[in-house]
Formats: structure tokens, sequence, C-alpha cells
């Protein structure tokens, strides 16, 4: 007598679901923390979460799909325009929410990820630089529409000096930039555009 396969159920989905999710995440960023990109293991995250590795697998297949999903609500942030009226005010306001994301674990786990060089990241890495110079990128288009460009050259340039900017500041000087480094990086860019 044969004895019937075992059939996975595949992603679930409900409360308990978005309990396990939850425990993952948190266990992802507890392990980046502990060990490095380099250093988390699927076994490790899970063992932490509380969960089985086929719950892990089965949702992410890889240690770079976990980072994704525990960065993805940063990164939702940036698809909100600041919509503040003005050139200086949406930088502003964009700069601010890199600052601010930077300091959360999700940011820091990505940006030391980041700078491990870690090939399976390179997706991720140019996905989440597209996703926030994307929000740049519309902030220019909606001040070209009210006529805030002039003079100012490639709004291409200006969106990766202003985002780098931030992002660099904290390696640069080892904190993080304050609102009045904020406004520094954009007198150096906006000159005489209060």
């Amino acid at each position: 007598m044969t004895e019937p396969s075992r059939r996975t159920r595949g992603v679930q989905h409900g409360p308990r679901s978005r309990q396990v999710v939850e425990a993952v995440r948190a266990a992802t960023l507890a392990e980046l923390a502990r060990a490095g990109f380099t250093g988390v293991t699927m076994d490790g995250v899970a063992r932490a979460a509380g969960v089985n590795r086929t719950t892990l697998y089965r949702r992410w297949p890889t240690k770079a799909a976990l980072l994704a999903d525990v960065v993805e609500p940063l990164l939702a942030r940036y698809d909100a325009d600041p919509g503040t009226g003005s050139l200086r005010g949406d930088l502003l306001a964009l700069m601010t929410a890199i600052r601010d994301n930077a300091a959360r674990p999700e940011g820091r786990a990505l940006i030391a990820a980041a700078t491990t060089g870690a090939p399976e990241l390179g997706e991720l890495v140019r996905a989440a630089n597209a996703r926030t110079l994307g929000a740049f990128h519309r902030a220019l288009a909606r001040a070209g529409e009210r006529g805030e460009l002039e003079g100012l050259g490639d709004a291409e340039v200006i969106a990766h000096l202003v985002f780098h900017g931030v992002v660099m500041w904290e390696q640069a000087h080892g904190a993080p930039p304050g609102d009045a480094d904020l406004d520094r990086i954009l007198g150096a860019l906006l000159p005489g555009r209060g």
C-alpha cells in the first residue's frame, strides 16, 4: 500500500500568517544586526522566528528575498509625494525621510547589507535606489511644471547629488545629517532659492 504524498499548502494568508511574517521580519533584523548579511542563515532566522524552515522558504526562497521584504515598508514611504508646493520643500521632505529611514533598524540593515557587495543583493540595491530616486525625479518634474528649474542645470544630477549627499553623510561625518546639514546640502545645490 502506498502512502499518499505529503503536500504543502503554499503561502497562507490570515491572522496567523501575519504573525509569522512579523516574527520573521523581526528575526531577520535581529540576525542582520547580530551577524551582518553574510552571516545570516535561513536556519538562524527560522530558529529566531520560531518557525520551520519550510515556512520560511515557502515565502522567502533566499536571504535577498527576506531583506527585500523587510525593507519594503521603508521603500513604500517614497511612493507618496511630499507635495509641499515648492522644490526646496519637496527635496527637504525627501531628504528628511531618507535620513530618518536610514536610522531605522530596517534602513541600517539595508545600508549595511548593500555595502557588503554581495552579488545576490545587486537587484535589491538597484531597485531601492531607483524607487528612492524616483521620488526625487517626481519632485523635480513638478518643480519644472511650476517653472522652478530655471538655471538649475541637470535635474538627474541634482536628484543623485541630493540623495547620495544624505546617504553618504553618516559615513563621512560619523553621524546622520542634522536639519542644519540638510539645509547646507540644499543651499549648495539650490543657491539663492530660499
